[in-house]
Parts: structure tokens; C-alpha cells; sequence
């Protein structure tokens, strides 16, 4: 059970990684009419379908990879993340969670990636992490895109009127989806596809924004 319970507090959404403070484009969509609450678990579970089956691709194969691989896999998911805001605010968050990682568990393999100056994506370093653990990894996939999902569901809360009582139904509503997006990716994460322009615009628009709340 301990490295369950390890992987919790990874995964929990509350983890210090600054998560609370991205919307990766969402902040866009709602300024500009997009999405409304109505819409929301609809526009997740869109979401989850393309960017979620894509970062669980890159998740798994990042479980038990060497450091070598394991690099390969961040160049090749930063390079497909087209908005620069949204691939930036992945790489710090990505860069902050593995060092966390490996302060917490001092494991020797997480502190020598931690400390290599490499553009560096949360889903491969949760991956590699995971890997560690002993993590099983479509579990880790899916423990991965609950924590992202959760993050995004909390900014909706601050960006729309959508209260904690519904937000949560949301979030179990989501639980297949989640689960059909690990089950969707392929073995080798470079085949898997994903088609968000829309998102990739707002996400790109958001430095535009008269007033924001978040920093993606």
C-alpha cells in the first residue's frame, strides 16, 4: 500500500507545483463567450479525449525509462504543445514537481533528472516519478490526468459561477473519460494524436487579456 499512498500525495491537486496558478487557455475561452458552465463537463471530457489521451501517452512511457529516453519523450511532447504559454507553464510545473519529488524521496535517479538543465513536461516527469514508485502505468496515467483534470475544474470555480456541489458531481462524472484516455493511447506516444486549435488559440490569446486571473 505505501507506494499508493505515495502516489496520492503526488497526485493530490493541492501538491505545490503551482497548478493553481494556470488555466492553460480556459481563462480565454471564458473571457471570449466560449464556455459557460453548461458546457463544462462537455468541454472536459473533449478535453480529456485529445490532450489527456496525449499527456497519458507520454506519462506511461515515461515510467521506468532511462534518462536518456526519458528526455527524449520532454523535447518530443514540448515540441507538439503549439501555444507558448501553455508549453511553458507545463515545463515549470514540470521542473517544480520532479524537484519536489526528489527532495521528498530523495531517490537518487530523480535528483540527477531534477538537476539537468533540460526542458522538462509534468506528465513525463509524473511518469518517471510513478516509475520509481513501482507504480503500475495506466495507473499512474490515470492518477496523472485526475490531478489535471481537478486543476482545471478548481480554476473554472474562480472563472465561473460553478459551486464546490457541482464541481465534484463534474469530477465524477469525468471518471470514464479518464479512464477511456489512458485506454486510448498508443504505444508509442509520438502516433497519438490530438487536435485542439481552438485551445491553442485562446491559450496563445491570453497574454492579450485586459484583466487575468491566472498566468497561462
Amino acid at each position: 500500500m505505501l507506494p499508493l499512498l505515495q502516489l496520492q500525495q503526488f497526485a493530490d491537486s493541492a501538491f505545490p507545483i503551482g497548478g493553481a496558478a494556470h488555466s492553460f487557455g480556459i481563462e480565454s475561452l471564458v473571457d471570449a463567450g466560449l464556455l459557460t458552465v453548461e458546457e463544462l463537463q462537455q468541454f472536459l471530457t473533449d478535453y480529456l479525449e485529445e490532450t489527456g489521451s496525449l499527456e497519458a501517452a507520454y506519462c506511461v512511457a515515461s515510467c521506468g525509462a532511462g534518462l536518456a529516453e526519458w528526455l527524449a519523450l520532454n523535447a518530443e511532447l514540448g515540441a507538439r504543445k503549439l501555444a507558448r504559454e501553455s508549453r511553458d507553464a507545463s515545463s515549470a510545473m514540470g521542473r517544480r514537481f520532479l524537484r519536489l519529488a526528489a527532495g521528498i524521496s530523495a531517490n537518487e535517479l530523480l535528483i540527477a533528472a531534477s538537476e539537468l538543465q533540460a526542458e522538462t513536461h509534468l506528465a513525463p516527469c509524473f511518469g518517471l516519478v510513478a516509475g520509481v514508485l513501482g507504480i503500475d502505468a495506466a495507473t499512474a496515467a490515470a492518477a496523472y490526468l485526475q490531478q489535471s483534470i481537478t486543476a482545471l475544474v478548481s480554476a473554472c470555480q474562480r472563472l465561473l459561477p460553478l459551486g464546490q456541489t457541482q464541481a465534484h458531481q463534474i469530477l465524477w462524472n469525468l471518471k470514464p473519460a479518464v479512464i477511456a484516455a489512458v485506454d486510448r493511447r498508443t504505444a508509442q506516444p509520438a502516433l497519438t494524436s490530438s487536435f485542439t486549435p481552438l485551445l491553442d488559440i485562446a491559450s496563445a490569446r491570453h497574454a492579450t487579456l485586459y484583466t487575468r486571473l491566472f498566468m497561462s
